[in-house]
């Protein structure tokens, strides 16, 4: 590998210093200690395109933000002999954001509503093949709660079963309920968005996406970006920060605030979200991570995480309460 990151940085108008693996990169560090970073690259290369004009968008609107590094030839994506197909871009020392620092959280979602803002102008360029709906959403929960069925039914089918089998099977019904409930709630919704609810969104937005550096919050890794809700990004952001605080009702009121102040929430938006939280997406996840891997061994990774998820539904089912609440306020 080492010799095909060689081929491929020589394609580059730099002179590399170093080349040392990152994660699941590779950082380059020119002779004039320029650092940026090689990734591979999923999309197409009119998607590599299009999203080397956005960044070029971001910048042109006073955004501190990664830009892509053309080759020699002037294209955004290098193509090697088995067509596999990398990209370059810019990169940052920074550090990553804190999950258990309220500072730091606040502001990640500050910066998120000033991406959402900044990115608004964009938005026409996308094309539909990079658009999520609602109707795609639900479609994406409908299949979540087959699987839900498929596993549970899978379990049931047993004689001998391990502890997270029997435990899951406990708890299923519950998670059930709350999936049933949430799907149906949002195909009562209207399926149109209101106007200006939704724009680029980053796509995968999370602690690790935004680096804390000493021009600023800096918001990276855009590969995922897609014109979607904005709420999208938020949730994303959110159930991951309330997972890890335990669904503490204070700080998830806190970065409702702290986005609206910025980029003003409407009512639809906090239905949207309401909704996205009340999904029983973490349970999903661990059920589909053991359906998926060899069940004939006890996982003790998936048994401990699906203790975790019933350890907080307390404060989890406290939390939306309290969401449910503020929702409804006229």
């Amino acid at each position: 590998m080492y010799n095909r990151t060689e081929i491929i940085t020589e394609a580059y108008p730099y002179e590399f210093a170093e080349i040392r693996k990152a994660r699941g990169a590779y950082l380059c560090i020119d002779t004039e200690g320029r650092k940026m970073l090689l990734k591979e690259f999923s999309g197409s290369a009119a998607k590599a395109e299009l999203l080397a004009r956005f960044l070029d968008f971001l910048k042109e609107r006073g955004g501190i933000n990664e830009q892509v590094v053309c080759t020699k030839d002037g294209q955004v994506v290098f193509t090697d002999a088995d067509e596999t197909r990398y990209y370059m871009r810019t990169w940052f020392d920074g550090r990553e954001c804190d999950t258990r620092s309220r500072e730091d959280i606040l502001c990640a979602v500050r910066r998120l509503a000033q991406f959402h803002i900044d990115g608004a102008g964009f938005a026409g360029e996308l094309p539909d093949t990079m658009a999520r709906s609602q109707e795609e959403l639900c479609r994406e929960y409908e299949r979540h709660t087959r699987e839900l069925h498929k596993v549970r039914n899978y379990i049931r089918s047993k004689k001998k079963k391990t502890e997270f089998e029997t435990q899951f099977l406990s708890e299923y019904s519950h998670y059930l309920q709350q999936a049933e409930d949430a799907m149906d709630r949002l195909r009562e919704m209207p399926p149109a968005p209101p106007e200006g609810t939704c724009g680029v969104c980053h796509g995968d937005y999370n602690q690790h996406n935004l680096l804390f550096t000493t021009k600023g919050a800096v918001i990276i890794n855009y590969e995922h970006f897609c014109k979607d809700a904005y709420i999208s990004d938020f949730t994303n952001f959110f159930r991951k920060i309330m997972e890890k605080q335990n669904w503490n009702t204070g700080i998830g009121m806190d970065m409702i605030g702290a986005y609206d102040k910025v980029r003003g929430l409407d009512n639809w938006e906090l239905q949207q979200l309401y909704l996205r939280v009340a999904y029983p997406e973490k349970f999903w996840k661990v059920a589909n991570h053991y359906f998926n891997s060899k069940k004939s061994w006890a996982n003790n990774r998936d048994l401990e995480k699906l203790a975790k998820i019933c350890a907080q539904e307390r404060e989890r089912a406290e939390f939306l309460k309290a969401l449910f609440r503020f929702v409804q306020q006229p």
